[in-house]
């Protein structure tokens, strides 16, 4: 009847309608938004529409924390939030390289390796941890683990002359994007990195390149790299620092003094040095005559103790403006 097919047809409306309706609900965010920028309308000196280049810098810092920067914390969960802290700090003060030394004993190679881990894994850019950071026992509370949100984490839908990449397979290069990369002229003359090995890659280019070169080349903070040492002796007495800063409450409060602005010495490599919980004086290998400054930067502290945690932070914070200056930029 009449009647029969117009409440069919109602029907069949309604239920378009409704499939409409859902259809809008999953449409992409990028084809809403405008379209990315392509790489010629780009300023170089962006990131994801945002600036985050500096002068471009050959200069170098590295900050070295204790194992025992987790021996406070009493379950995997707790320390995972304490490297997660001191991730963040070295990211936002622009540190180059973390070294975990040792302190003494069997929980403190644990705790090292752990740190050691969990350091490297947050660094690594989300598109690539499920290659390069195979299930471990030590990543179990990863998930805790604040983002980095570094310049190399470079989102999809951004576009960046560099990008962080991993052997697929020959010259393809997953770099985050929709489809890997094939690389062009190789890998710098060098023998083809194995399988799941990470590279830096210029995607204009399409070649791989030194991890430096976002650094050296475009002023871009590229992340830190991770390594541990067995102890702080072996760090001190091998790598070529040229400036090296200790941080202890029994420093000299040197940032505070206002008739004798603080000065840093001119560096190219620079090395900040953090104890545990019971100082740095205590740690393996302290040697007062490695250092060119001992700096209290908290002098009129509320609280008995700093964590390492919180000293990277404060100490990094502070120093970060005097560094700054003192950088050696590409001429």
């Amino acid at each position: 009847s009449t009647g029969g097919k117009r409440v069919h047809r109602k029907a069949s409306e309604e239920e378009e309608e409704k499939k409409e309706t859902k259809k809008q609900r999953f449409i992409k965010k990028e084809d809403v938004l405008p379209r990315v920028a392509t790489p010629t309308s780009r300023a170089p000196s962006t990131l994801g529409g945002v600036e985050m280049a500096r002068r471009p810098r050959r200069s170098t810092v590295s900050v070295a924390v204790p194992s025992s920067a987790l021996a406070k914390a009493q379950t995997l969960a707790a320390k995972t939030l304490v490297a997660g802290q001191i991730g963040r700090a070295l990211a936002i003060c622009e540190v180059d390289e973390v070294v975990v030394f040792q302190d003494d004993g069997v929980e403190s190679s644990k705790d090292a390796s752990l740190l050691a881990r969990l350091l490297e894994y947050l660094e690594t850019p989300q598109y690539l941890r499920r290659t390069l950071c195979p299930k471990h026992a030590d990543l179990s509370s990863a998930g805790l683990l604040p983002p980095l949100d570094a310049p190399h984490h470079v989102r999809a839908t951004d576009f960046s002359r560099w990008r962080e990449g991993v052997v697929l397979r020959g010259n393809l290069v997953d770099v985050g994007l929709d489809e890997p990369i094939a690389l062009v002229g190789g890998f710098n003359n060098a023998a083809p990195p194995p399988v799941g090995a990470r590279l830096t890659v210029d995607v204009e280019a399409k070649k791989a390149v030194s991890p430096d070169a976002p650094r050296v080349q475009g002023g871009f903070y590229w992340g830190y790299r991770t390594r541990a040492v067995t102890s702080l002796e072996e760090l001190l007495n091998r790598d070529g620092y040229d400036v090296v800063i200790a941080t202890s409450e029994k420093g000299t409060p040197a940032l505070d003094k206002d008739e004798s602005p603080f000065q840093l010495p001119a560096f190219s490599k620079l090395l900040v040095v953090f104890g545990g919980p019971d100082g740095l004086e205590r740690a393996k290998g302290h040697d007062l005559t490695k250092y060119a400054l001992w700096l209290n930067v908290c002098p009129n502290q509320g609280s008995r103790t700093i964590r390492t945690e919180e000293a990277v932070l404060l100490a990094m914070a502070r120093l970060h403006p005097f560094i700054a200056k003192r950088q050696a930029h590409k001429k």
